[in-house]
C-alpha cells in the first residue's frame, strides 16, 4: 500500500472540518511539539558544545604618561613604553601565565660550562612587522648596542661583562664571566630591528624618529599614531600582526589613549572613553563595578623602612639594634594595611618574600606597645609627658682630648657626626674617623660661628681648626644638650605619592604612642632617586624594592653596594650576608640557592637594617566581557599583557565531541 504525506489543501480541508475546539487543540498541540523541539535541540546543543575564544573584537587602554621611546633599550621609566613594547616586540624568551620562563624568539637554549655559557637557537622564519627576516644578526645588535656607553642605555649595567657572539644566522651564544643564577630573566630583554636602527649614529640614537615608529616581532602592530600639535602622543593604535610567529591574538585591535594624570584617566573611564585601565590605588574602584571585573597582579617586590646606619644622626638611635627591634615590635603594619589598603594590601615581614625567593616565611613579629616601650627604655630613654627623652645621667659621650688635622679614631668620627648635624658647617657630611682639610674647614666655621665664646677669649679673630677647649667645651654643650630635654625624634623621607603619604602618616600616629616624633619629609618622584637615594641623603627612607621573578638581592644588600650605583639602601654591612649573597647568585640549582636565602634571612630578621611593611597587589580594571587575563605573578606592570594573545571579547559555540 502506497502513503502519501497531505497535501497543503487536504490540511487545510481538515482545519476546515474540525470544530473551533478541535482546532485549538491542535494548535496547541503543534506549538508544544515545536517549543519541545526546540528547547531538545538547545538542550542537546548546550551538553555538546563549549564556549571558545572567537576572533574579533577590540580593546581600548587608558594609560597615564606619554609615550616617548617605543624603543626597548630605552623603554625603562614609563608605563606608556613599557606596556606598548610589551605587545609590539619580542624577547628570546618570556614569561608563561605561571611566572615561568619559557622560549619565545628562541627555539631551544642550552646552559653549558658550569653556567657560563648559554646558546640559543632562533625560531626559523621569523618576520619584522615590515616583513624583513629576523635572524642572530638583531640580537647581536641589540645587545652590543646597549652595552656601548655611546648609546647610554638604562639596561647598560644588566650585560656589562656578557659577550654576545654569532654561531649561526639561527643560533647565538651568550658567554659570562662567572655563573650568575638570574642571567636567564635577562633574556627576556626585547629584540630590535638592526636593518632599521643600525646606520643611526649613537648621538642621534634616543632622539631618532625611529623611536616613535617601533618595528617589531610581537603580536601587534602600529598602525597609526595620533599626536597634539607640541608633539605629544594621545593615541596609539594597533592591529594584530598577520605573520606573527607565535599563536594569533583573538583581539583584531588595541588602542592606546594616554592621559596627563590618574584622575583624567578615571574620568575618561567613567565617560566610557577607555575599556581597561590600571590603578594605583582601590579607592575609585567603587565608581567602576558595572561591567567591569578588577584582576589583582602580584609583583615582586616589598615596602618597607630603610634604616640608613650611616646617617650622622643614626649614632643613638636606629643604629641600636635594641631600637629597631622597639621599632618593629611598635608598629601595627595589619593596622596599617587596613587604614592605606583596605582591601588589596597584605603586611609584609621580610625583606625575601617567600613566594619569590622559594623559602619558609617567617612568623610574624607580633605588635606588642609594652616590649616596644621596653627596650626603648633599656636604650636609655624615659617617657615624659608623652615624649620620649633621653634619660639624664644616661652616659651621653662626649670630647674629651684635643684634635688636630691628621688625628685619627672614635673621638674624630663623633665630631664629624656632630658637625654633620648642620650642613652649613659641613656639607660633606662623611664620617670616617680620620680628620681631614674637610673636616677642619668645618671645625673653622664652627669656631667662627661662636666667636665670642671660642675665639674671643683667646684674642683669636679667625679659626684654626684646631679641637683644644674651649673649642670643646663649646662642641660639647652645641653637640649634647642636657639629655632629658633632647627628644627622641625622626626623620622619614618618602615618595610625594598619595598612598606613601598614607603610610607615614599612619606611622607617624603609631610612632607618637611611642613617644617618638616622626617629621616627614617627602619628595617628588622625579627627584628621589637622584637627590636622595644617591646620595644616602635620608635617616629613614619608606620606599619600595622591585625584585626579579629570579631574584638576585646582592645589589639590596651586599656591603659593597652601600653606595650608589648600589642600592644598599640601609649602608648595611655583615660578612655573614657578603657570603651567602655571593655565593646565592652563582648556585645554578634552584634548592640550593632556596637554603641560602633562607640564611640570608635569618641574618636580615636579627639585624634588621630594615623594617619590612607591606605589599599590595597590581590592580588592572577590564570590562566583564574581555576573558583570557590570567592574575598571576608578573615581573613588573606591562608584563599583564605577556599573554595578550589569549584575551578575547568575542566567543563562539563548537562541538565537544
Amino acid at each position: 500500500m502506497h502513503y502519501r504525506f497531505p497535501s497543503f489543501f487536504q490540511w487545510k480541508e481538515l482545519l476546515i472540518r474540525l470544530s473551533r475546539k478541535e482546532r485549538a487543540i491542535l494548535c496547541s498541540l503543534v506549538i508544544l511539539s515545536v517549543g519541545s523541539g526546540a528547547y531538545l535541540i538547545h538542550t542537546f546543543s548546550v551538553d555538546h558544545t563549549v564556549e571558545v575564544p572567537e576572533y574579533g573584537g577590540g580593546l581600548v587602554e587608558g594609560v597615564v604618561g606619554s609615550p616617548r621611546f617605543l624603543n626597548p633599550l630605552y623603554a625603562v621609566t614609563q608605563d606608556a613604553d613599557r606596556d606598548l613594547s610589551e605587545v609590539i616586540y619580542s624577547g628570546l624568551l618570556s614569561y608563561d601565565n605561571k611566572g615561568n620562563l619559557v622560549p619565545d624568539l628562541a627555539a631551544t637554549y642550552e646552559v653549558t660550562q658550569d653556567g657560563r655559557s648559554i646558546e640559543v637557537s632562533l625560531k626559523d622564519k621569523v618576520k619584522w612587522h615590515d616583513n624583513a627576516p629576523f635572524s642572530a644578526d638583531d640580537v647581536i645588535f641589540t645587545v652590543q648596542t646597549i652595552q656601548n656607553p655611546s648609546y647610554k642605555s638604562p639596561l647598560r649595567p644588566n650585560w656589562i661583562g656578557v659577550t654576545v657572539e654569532k654561531i649561526s644566522d639561527l643560533r647565538v651564544r651568550f658567554t659570562l664571566k662567572e655563573p650568575y643564577a638570574a642571567f636567564l630573566e635577562r633574556l627576556t630583554l626585547k629584540i630590535i630591528p638592526a636593518h632599521i636602527w643600525k646606520n643611526v649614529p649613537a648621538e642621534n640614537f634616543a632622539f631618532s624618529d625611529l623611536n616613535l615608529k617601533p618595528v617589531g616581532t610581537g603580536p601587534f602592530r602600529v598602525t597609526d599614531m595620533i599626536k597634539e600639535r607640541s608633539g605629544t602622543v594621545r593615541e596609539v593604535h594597533l592591529k594584530g600582526y598577520e605573520n606573527y610567529y607565535g599563536k594569533r591574538p583573538y583581539l583584531s585591535s588595541l588602542v592606546f589613549k594616554f592621559y596627563s594624570s590618574e584622575d583624567a584617566l578615571l574620568l575618561a573611564a567613567a565617560q566610557g572613553n577607555v575599556d581597561s585601565f590600571s590603578l594605583s590605588t582601590s579607592e575609585p574602584l567603587g565608581k567602576f563595578q558595572l561591567g567591569k571585573t578588577v584582576h589583582a597582579f602580584s609583583l615582586p617586590r616589598y615596602f618597607a623602612l630603610f634604616f640608613n646606619l650611616a646617617s650622622p644622626t643614626a649614632g643613638d638611635t636606629i643604629a641600636k639594634e635594641n631600637i629597631r627591634e622597639a621599632l618593629l615590635l611598635g608598629t601595627d603594619k595589619e593596622r596599617l594595611v587596613s587604614e592605606a589598603f583596605p582591601q588589596y594590601g597584605t603586611a609584609v615581614d621580610s625583606v625575601l618574600p617567600s613566594a619569590v625567593f622559594g623559602i619558609q616565611a617567617p612568623l610574624s613579629a607580633a605588635y606588642d606597645k609594652e616590649k616596644a616601650l621596653s627596650l626603648l627604655t633599656q636604650s636609655g630613654f624615659e617617657m615624659r609627658d608623652g615624649i620620649l627623652v633621653k634619660k639624664a645621667g644616661s652616659g651621653e659621650k662626649h670630647f674629651t682630648s684635643d684634635l688636630k688635622k691628621g688625628s685619627q679614631g672614635e673621638q674624630v668620627k663623633l665630631l664629624q657626626e656632630c658637625l654633620a648635624k648642620d650642613p652649613s658647617l659641613y656639607p660633606e657630611r662623611t664620617v670616617s674617623g680620620s680628620f681631614g682639610k674637610a673636616t677642619e674647614d668645618a671645625v673653622i666655621r664652627f669656631q667662627e660661628k661662636y666667636t665670642q665664646e671660642i675665639l674671643a677669649p683667646s684674642q683669636l679673630t679667625k679659626g684654626n681648626g684646631l679641637v683644644k677647649a674651649g673649642t670643646r667645651a663649646k662642641l660639647n654643650e652645641v653637640c649634647f644638650p642636657p639629655a632629658s630635654q633632647e627628644p627622641f625624634a625622626i626623620v622619614l623621607t618618602t615618595v610625594d605619592q598619595p598612598q606613601m603619604l598614607k603610610v607615614a602618616e599612619s606611622l607617624k600616629e603609631q610612632w607618637k604612642e611611642l613617644g617618638i616624633r616622626l617629621t616627614v619629609q617627602s619628595v617628588p618622584s622625579s627627584q628621589i632617586e637622584q637627590d636622595v637615594i644617591k646620595s644616602r641623603n635620608y635617616e629613614v627612607l619608606l620606599f619600595g624594592e622591585i625584585l626579579s621573578i629570579i631574584p638576585d638581592p646582592y645589589p639590596f644588600w651586599h656591603s659593597s653596594q652601600k653606595r650608589d650605583p648600589g642600592l644598599n639602601l640601609s649602608s648595611y654591612e655583615n660578612k655573614s650576608a657578603d657570603r651567602l649573597l655571593e655565593t646565592a647568585r652563582k648556585e645554578l640549582d634552584p634548592e640550593e640557592r632556596a637554603d641560602s636565602y633562607q640564611k640570608l634571612q635569618d641574618i636580615l630578621l636579627q639585624d634588621l637594617p630594615a623594617l619590612p611593611l607591606y605589599d599590595t597587589s597590581f590592580l588592572y580594571v577590564a570590562p566583564k566581557n574581555v576573558q583570557g587575563i590570567t592574575e598571576r605573578l608578573i615581573a613588573d606592570p606591562s608584563g599583564r599583557f605577556s599573554d595578550i594573545e589569549n584575551w578575547h571579547r568575542e566567543t563562539k559555540r563548537q562541538w565537544s565531541f
